[in-house]
């Protein structure tokens, strides 16, 4: 399916991204007006995130959960250029001279073999093409994980614990826009920011297609 065909869905859908006032900006969940601030919100406030702040398209219902599960599922992989694009659009940044480097979240080299793309890699090298960004696979898999749809929420932090890793390249001072498709618990996403931080990164701000808000039925499910 030619990306123009994803693009040409998406308008026929009526569907539009969410506006920045209608979720979080620390960790990207549902939220109402007035509902947050600079602590962030019901679900994330007084709690540990590794990253700055989120970026997202939609919530993880209707029609983008669809979207989503024919792109990882059924191997229609031109929505990932599609959502990277439209993310491009969102995406804020102060202009203030830091240099700025896109990396997707890394899959395991087993799935990605089997699916025949990474759909974070996907949507991080279009959303940096459109910006003139560079798109850099600054992290890599370390081992091979069950999904993380395949695990607890709970056990969600220990399944993917030392299985990521920094590539030698220097990110000292650079702004890091880490891209994935879903956010769900934010296990992944904590790992890899945390490990970005570590090697120098002065600042790693998170861009997802959707966040699977902790108050929706689907959320255990993901």
């Amino acid at each position: 399916m030619p990306s123009s065909v994803a693009a040409g869905l998406a308008e026929a859908e009526g569907w539009s991204p969410d506006e920045v006032e209608a979720y979080c900006a620390r960790c990207g969940a549902s939220a109402g007006p007035g509902s947050t601030d600079a602590g962030g919100c019901v679900f994330c406030r007084g709690k540990p995130v590794a990253w700055d702040t989120t970026v997202r398209l939609s919530g993880y219902v209707a029609p983008m959960d669809g979207w989503i599960k024919a792109m990882k599922f059924g191997r229609r992989w031109s929505w990932g250029p599609h959502l990277g694009r439209r993310l491009a659009e969102r995406v804020e940044i102060p202009d203030d001279g830091k240099p700025v480097v896109v990396c997707p979240v890394p899959m395991p080299w087993r799935r990605r073999w089997g699916r025949g793309f990474n759909q974070s890699a996907l949507m991080a090298e279009a959303l940096a093409a459109a910006r003139g960004w560079p798109c850099v696979e600054l992290l890599r898999r370390t081992r091979h994980t069950p999904p993380q749809t395949a695990v607890p929420a709970s056990r969600r932090s220990a399944n993917i614990r030392g299985s990521f890793a920094v590539r030698p390249i220097d990110v000292t001072g650079c702004r890091v826009l880490l891209v994935d498709d879903v956010k769900t618990t934010g296990a992944t996403l904590h790992a890899c920011a945390r490990l970005l931080k570590q090697a120098g990164a002065d600042e790693v701000r998170v861009a997802v297609a959707a966040v699977a808000d902790p108050k929706d039925r689907n959320f255990k499910a993901l």
